[in-house]
């Protein structure tokens, strides 16, 4: 039997299938017909398949980007194979995903949408409303509300941010959407993408920044995306979708999502562009529509840090950020985005730079002015003196979840001195508070309060973060 193998030219450990099987393709090439080099070069056009994954579609999308090639993270590792979502809508209305997305309404807390229903009457009835959410997806009927136009304070500006809130129902099910797509798409975004991501924060860009300043990067690009969630494209954005999720329902979902149209007022508008900020599967959405600025970057060989519309390019040079500036606008302008030229601007670490609410100097990271502002406005308008009899224990606890939210998020940094001055300065505000309701023209010595007895009130100092009164490592007791 191997003898024979070996006089036919087939390999004697290959089976006996796979013989027959090169015997007749031997066989059918021989009867090629004269146009063979036509078929051959039709076949060299075609791309083998899982070439084309998302990242490279994006920097190729004639309305996106210019050509490149955007395989690589930020680190310049090459990831794994990335998978294309095929059919996916039995995974957004199963009944467990329905549930855990219903929680997490829940514990988000949230005001009520058009139709009135607030969070505490869906938990009420939730059984019920998931089973009829679950059944109107099965059925392909589920049609989304329009977003409630509300506006909120502009942190540092006069002007108000505007955000649309969906239906309890809708977020329930852009929740469960979030929960099957964020994964895979988790697989394609870039590296020195920073918002709104699992195992990122604002905390992890702040770091980014600092690294890349130690390598030498002096120049900051500080870009501002001029009205970035009110111009989104909904061609480009869905086009982009489009090359990982190819299940038309749940497509459908998230276009339905994209044009439920704003009631203000009473009155419904439908717009042609824009996410509403304010639902729950706009960030996921604004990271994929920004995904191929990150990737033209990269293919340029820039370093950037992104954190959702933030973004700041790290140079070594004036030149370098001068053309980083020019390639950005190339890139926004084919993503139908322009930059806001008011607030964009070139800086050096020595002058200093804001973003994410740091202060980034040459001597490190620091609070910016606006976080700082915004914090003493906070603080007035809780401490202020106009409360009748409400206890000024009752004022520490209203006070006390701001300052620990707010400390915290600063904790990092040289802010050791900054920390010292405003506990000082909240202490001044709370002894003019109680001063008001006694009605006396001078403190009686014995009862003003001092730095201990507000610790006895339960407040909390913005000290004690960064250097704990108590030490956490202890071997022994301390000698005497």
């Amino acid at each position: 039997m191997e003898a024979s193998s070996r006089k036919r030219g087939v390999r004697p450990w290959e089976p006996e299938a796979t013989m027959r099987s090169k015997r007749r393709n031997s066989s059918r090439g021989q009867g090629r017909c004269h146009d063979e080099g036509r078929h051959r070069e039709r076949e060299d056009n075609v791309e083998p398949a899982g070439r084309d994954t998302f990242q490279a579609k994006t920097i190729r999308n004639r309305e996106a980007v210019p050509p490149g090639a955007p395989n690589l993270p930020g680190n310049g590792t090459v990831k794994k194979k990335r998978r294309v979502l095929h059919s996916v809508i039995d995974k957004v209305f199963n009944w467990n995903n329905l549930k855990s997305a219903s929680r997490k309404v829940v514990r988000n807390k949230g005001s009520a949408g058009v139709d009135g229903m607030n969070v505490k009457q869906w938990q009420a009835k939730e059984e019920q409303h998931l089973q009829e959410l679950r059944w109107r997806l099965i059925q392909d009927t589920y049609r989304s509300k329009p977003v409630l136009r509300c506006y909120i304070p502009k942190p540092g500006s006069a002007k108000q941010r505007p955000l649309g809130i969906p239906a309890v129902v809708d977020r329930a099910c852009q929740q469960a959407t979030h929960n099957v797509l964020s994964p895979v798409f988790e697989e394609y975004f870039h590296e020195d993408s920073h918002g709104f991501r699992p195992g990122r924060s604002t905390k992890t860009a702040a770091k980014r920044v600092e690294a890349l300043h130690k390598q030498g990067y002096n120049y900051a690009v500080d870009l501002d995306i001029k009205g970035f969630f009110d111009h989104v494209d909904f061609e480009i954005l869905m086009k982009l979708v489009g090359q990982v999720v190819k299940d038309r329902r749940v497509l459908g979902l998230i276009r339905g999502w994209l044009k439920a149209g704003v009631m203000e007022e009473g009155n419904i508008r439908y717009t042609t562009s824009g996410t509403p900020q304010g639902g729950v599967i706009s960030p996921l959405l604004s990271n994929v529509y920004l995904t191929p600025l990150d990737n033209a970057l990269t293919e340029a060989g820039y370093q950037f840090v992104r954190y959702a519309d933030d973004v700041v390019i790290l140079c070594r040079s004036e030149e370098e950020a001068a053309g980083a500036l020019h390639y950005v606008r190339t890139v926004l302008d084919r993503l139908k985005l322009e930059l806001n030229e008011e607030k964009t601007s070139t800086r050096t670490f020595k002058e200093g730079f804001d973003f994410l609410g740091f202060r980034f100097t040459n001597r490190g990271r620091h609070i910016a002015g606006k976080s700082l502002l915004a914090l003493y406005g906070k603080v007035r308008e809780i401490t202020k003196r106009q409360q009748g009899d409400k206890p000024v224990t009752a004022v520490i606890r209203v006070l006390n979840p701001l300052l620990l939210g707010w400390g915290n998020y600063h904790q990092e940094g040289r802010n050791v001195g900054m920390f010292n001055h405003l506990d000082t300065w909240i202490r001044k505000r709370l002894r003019s508070y109680i001063y008001k309701r006694w009605r006396t023209f001078r403190w009686p010595g014995v009862n003003k309060p001092d730095r201990e007895e507000f610790k006895r009130m339960g407040l909390f100092s913005l000290r004690t973060i960064l250097r704990p009164d108590q030490l956490q490592l202890k071997l022994s007791p301390a000698p005497q």
